[in-house]
Parts: structure tokens; sequence; C-alpha cells
């Protein structure tokens, strides 16, 4: 692979073989940490980008990343589809007479028509900071559609 690179050994291999005595090759080794470090924080850096890139907005992706980064040994959340009901009007302005309803359930604002989230997260008896679990979310998501993040546990 391109970026495995030893410099610990490249050090010791680019040195003339009559300069490699201990005193000499600890200090070349001492003056390369701090490319050491730049280069582990490159490779860091690398590994998070291609995560990000392997995952998407559907669904299982997105369960799958909120499961690795706040509940990796449980698996706990999962990816609601959001509920869109029709409303039930009484009777319309004009008419001013009403109406026999039958069974009725009560929801929130938020289920009805265009109101309603497309999604929603169940977090139940997870523990992370609601915060993160929306940006991590809002990084995936695709743009304008809405959801939900509920904490039940």
């Amino acid at each position: 692979m391109k970026y495995n690179i030893d410099f610990n050994k490249l050090v010791v291999l680019l040195l003339p073989t009559f300069l490699r005595q201990p005193k000499i090759i600890a200090y070349l080794r001492s003056a390369i940490a701090p490319v050491i470090n730049i280069h582990y924080d490159f490779l860091q850096r690398r590994l998070d980008d291609h995560y990000k890139l392997d995952h998407n907005w559907q669904v299982c992706y997105l369960e799958a990343v909120l499961n690795d980064k706040f509940d990796i040994s449980e698996r706990r959340i999962k990816i609601i589809e959001g509920d869109k009901y029709e409303r039930q009007y009484i009777y319309t302005e004009g008419e001013k007479k009403p109406k026999y309803l039958g069974t009725l359930y009560i929801r929130p604002s938020s289920d009805y028509g265009d109101d309603s989230f497309d999604f929603t997260i169940d977090m139940s008896g997870v523990s992370a900071n609601i915060y993160d679990v929306e940006a991590q979310v809002k990084f995936y998501k695709l743009e304008g559609t809405r959801f939900n993040v509920i904490n039940l546990g």
C-alpha cells in the first residue's frame, strides 16, 4: 500500500552503512518524530474520509453509522419510516354542520400531511447527546428530508 511507510526503518535504510551507529540512528529517529505524527494523523483522516464515502443516506447505512458511533455493542438504534396520516375534518368552515367521527386517534400535528417527518430515529435505551446525533444525521441525510429523534429509554 502506498501510504504504509515505516519511517524508522526508512531512516536506517537511507543512512550510509558507515554512519549506522546507535546514537546517530536514535538522533535521526527523534528528528523525524513530528513527521511520524503527521503521517499518523493523515492515515486516520484518510480512514475517516473513506468511511464517510462508503456510507450514505440509505436507511441501512445510516443505521450502521449511528450504531457504530453511539451504540457499538448492542446496536439498538433503529430508523422508523415517518407516519403520514390524513387529517379528518369535522366540518368545513362554510358548512357549520357537525359530522359523525367514529374512532379518532389523537396524534401530534407533526404526524399529519406536510407537517410530518420523513423518518424517525428511535434511540431507546441509548444515552447519547441529542445534538451529536442530529449533527451526524444531518451530514448523511438527503437535503430537504425531515427527521425526528426520540429517546424512550
